[in-house]
């Protein structure tokens, strides 16, 4: 039993809750962002909301045993209700020693879907621009994202650059990455999508669709952060690392266990062994009964496909190459697992 537990918590990769502040509400498939604008979501996932302190809505999904934004933060006030000092000068942004924000060319119809840009210090700041109970994810937690999707990715290293995992987190539209978007699927729902930037001297970049920025909240030295890249020439999730006075997004993140998504009423949902040669079980409950599920490789294609017919049934993968591949259920609420063939 214990060992089943584990699996099935480990197979739940994006099953994602509506929040208000702490409070789950409902659940919902788009791929329309919260402000309106269409195609930055993927239609095959059940997405989940919460609000930040100015009464932003943000679609939030699970990966793995944390909850992660699926949206840029576009929040002007941190946690406790004080102003992030939005900044349009470039010598008065060049010059900050605390928290500084913007819209990317200090024009807010940037804002829509992309998100405000942060510098360093707010990321860092101890009040905290994300959500009660949210935090701006630090280096285990993106090591945790990175890795999910390529094991041998070391967190996005640049020593141990080329990996994979970008091309799951990126959306897919060309309407904010630049052709050709190598390899972007967004089969984990994360739909990174570019922002801008601002470098230290308070330029900004020359273009707004190259790639998607995010800070951690992990210093690297004085006067320095990592931040997460998702170019669109690569599939490669990257940890690199820039001036405190860079300004780039913010993604937040949280636990499963501090939303008390255990008292949720979630199917149980378990596949093993994983990895498998020749067959998986997946073993459920009868929430689970009759729903159809899709085997699909990493770019999203779908292979096999069928019902579940019992709690406790046999899948062939015989006929599948070795690798990697999703489990997913598009009528449930458990959205994908990974599953890795011998």
């Amino acid at each position: 039993m214990k060992r089943e537990n584990q699996k099935s918590r480990n197979s739940i990769l994006l099953l994602t809750i509506l929040l208000s502040a702490n409070n789950f509400t409902a659940f919902c498939q788009s791929s329309d962002h919260t402000c309106g604008a269409v195609n930055v979501h993927n239609t095959a996932i059940t997405y989940g909301q919460v609000s930040d302190i100015d009464g932003n809505f943000y679609k939030t999904v699970i990966i793995d045993d944390l909850v992660w934004f699926a949206e840029n933060l576009k929040v002007t006030r941190f946690q406790n209700g004080d102003l992030i000092p939005e900044v349009s000068d470039s010598a008065t942004w060049a010059g900050l020693t605390g928290p500084g924000m913007c819209s990317f060319n200090n024009d807010t119809s940037y804002d829509c879907p992309r998100g405000k840009l942060y510098n360093f210090s707010v990321a860092t700041d101890s009040r905290n621009p994300c959500p009660n109970g949210w935090r701006v994810p630090s280096l285990t937690d993106y090591d945790k994202l990175i890795n999910y999707f390529d094991s041998t990715a070391n967190g996005g290293a640049p020593s141990s650059l080329p990996n994979s995992s970008g091309g799951f987190l990126k959306s897919t539209d060309f309407t904010y990455f630049q052709s050709p978007n190598t390899n972007a699927t967004n089969l984990s729902g994360f739909s990174a999508i570019p922002g801008g930037s601002r470098n230290n001297s308070g330029v900004f970049s020359n273009s707004s669709n190259l790639a998607a920025a995010y800070w951690y909240s992990t210093q690297v030295g004085p006067g320095m952060g990592f931040f997460l890249e998702l170019a669109y020439s690569h599939d490669w999730a990257v940890r690199n690392a820039y001036f405190a006075n860079y300004g780039i997004c913010i993604r937040c993140v949280t636990d499963i266990s501090t939303l008390g998504i255990n008292d949720i009423k979630i199917p149980h949902l378990s596949v093993y062994p994983n990895p498998a040669n020749d067959y998986i079980k997946i073993n459920s409950d009868k929430l689970m009964i009759g729903k159809e599920y899709v085997i699909s490789d990493f770019t999203g294609r779908q292979l096999l496909r069928g019902r579940i017919l019992s709690e406790d049934m046999t899948v062939s993968i015989i006929e599948l190459p070795s690798g990697m591949y999703f489990l997913s259920f598009p009528s449930s609420s458990l959205s994908a697992s990974k599953i890795i063939k011998r």
